[in-house]
Order: structure tokens, then sequence, then C-alpha cells
């Protein structure tokens, strides 16, 4: 992904949590506690469980059905993380290799258990969390936060480095262009130039960083980010966070693969 596709995938996530979906128009902190919630729920699984999670695929398909989001712009995001998550786990093919159970003549190890649980839960957070930044603003999401009694100072930091990302592709993508005109025979940034290339990006990153905080405080910045947003709660949010509350608790405690499995075996 180079700096121009990930600067406009940016502000495709921006774009799509300006929809007026019912996701959308559902309170910003009922889908902040539901996000929480799920990602927790996941999570707490045991390593080698992976037919309980299965469910907890429902949750992403059908919200990204009703909020209208596109699959291919998180579907780029989640290839972003799955590397890490394949490096974390692969390793568990090598430690655990006990036999599990087997599938005709093949044999599934419990290291093979494992990393499936971990690219599943990898899948299943990373798509949580980006279906709340594709169907909330971020400027809610941190109003939440700090009503929810998050510390000032990590809100301010999240904020700012969510938004001034941004900032800081726009500065790198000057600088690439700039660089390419004077050396247009060059694929990319020669490994020579890499070092007064990254040094030249800091100091324009803070000299950018001083203006604009300058011109915030010219604003009435006093270190408290704010943001506008619904007060309460509506009959719609307490169904909402109720209801899928019980029912990632119930999918938790209750593996519905197994017993849906058994019935269709015991049918045939």
């Amino acid at each position: 992904m180079n700096l121009y596709s990930a600067a406009a995938g940016m502000d495709r996530l921006e774009r799509l949590a300006l929809g007026t979906s019912p996701i959308h128009r559902l309170h910003p902190r009922a889908k902040l506690l539901i996000t929480g919630v799920y990602v927790v729920t996941v999570i707490s699984f045991p390593s080698q469980n992976v037919s309980g999670l299965i469910p907890f695929l429902l949750y992403p398909a059908i919200l990204m059905s009703l909020s209208g989001t596109p699959y291919r712009p998180l579907l780029g995001r989640l290839l972003t993380a799955l590397p890490f998550a394949l490096m974390g786990g692969v390793s568990n093919l090598f430690f655990i290799p006990e036999t599990a159970f087997y599938l005709g003549a093949f044999r599934v190890s419990i290291g093979m258990v494992s990393l499936a649980s971990i690219l599943l839960k990898t899948l299943l957070t990373v798509f949580g969390v980006l279906l709340l930044i594709a169907t909330t603003s971020f400027t809610d999401i941190s109003r939440q936060l700090s009503l929810l009694g998050m510390p000032k100072i990590l809100n301010l930091q999240l904020v700012m480095t969510y938004r001034y990302i941004a900032v800081l592709l726009g500065e790198a993508r000057r600088m690439v262009t700039a660089y390419s005109l004077r050396a247009p025979l060059h694929q990319g940034i020669a490994m020579k130039d890499m070092g007064s290339f990254l040094g030249q990006l800091i100091l324009r990153s803070f000299d950018r960083s001083e203006r604009v905080y300058h011109a915030m405080q010219c604003r009435g910045f006093d270190g408290v980010y704010r943001g506008t947003g619904p007060q309460g709660f509506r009959p719609a949010d307490y169904g909402y966070t109720l209801g899928l509350g019980i029912t990632m608790g119930a999918f938790r405690f209750f593996n519905f693969s197994v017993f849906l499995g058994r019935l269709m075996w015991d049918a045939l």
C-alpha cells in the first residue's frame, strides 16, 4: 500500500461514518460498549476453541448489511493485520504437535487448532473495530471515551494520532513527489537517500505540528478535544445494547456450533 492509497483509505473510512443507516443513527456509546463487549468476549475464548467463535461471524456480517458498509475497504485493512497474527501463531505448529483429532486420514494437531483460533480471533476483532470506525465518527468515539472516564491526556493522544496520521502522510506524499521529480529514473526512494528523507520528514512534521498547535490555540483550544453528538439513549439504543450484550453472553457460554452440528448429525 503506497502513500496515496493509504491517505485515500483513511478518507474513505471517514466518509463511511457519515452514513444515515439505522446503525449509523444509533448512539455512539451503545456502539462503543457493544464493540468492547464483542472484542473482550472473542478474546476470552480458549486457544483451542474454534467452533465457539463461529457464531460471532454473524455480528460483522449483519452489521455490514444493515449499515451498507462495503466489504472491500475493510478487507484491505484486515490483510495488514493477518500477517502479524500468522507470525504469532505459526510457532504453535512446532511447539504443540500433539494430536487434537483426525479428519479422515489427516491428523490435525493442537497447534493447528490454536493457529486457526488466533487467525479467526484476529479477523473478528479487527472487523469489529473497523465497523465501529466505519459507522461512527472518531470525534463521537473520543467524546464517549471521555464520558466513560478515559484520562484526558490518553484521549487527546488517541485523537491527535488518528487525526494527524493523514497530515503526516500528506507531508510524506509531497516529499515523495518532489523526490521523484528530481530523480525520475529511481523507483521509489533510493536506500542511500532514505536517511536524509526520514530526517527531513521528522523536521517537517515538527514544524507542521507547531503551526497546527498555534492555530488550535487561536481558536480556543484548551487541551480538551470537544465534540457534539446525541446526549441520551433512546429505546433503540437500549434494545441494541441489551439485545446484543445478552446474545454475545449466550454465545460465549453455550456452544451453538456444537449443538447445531449434533442436531444435523441426528437428522442425517
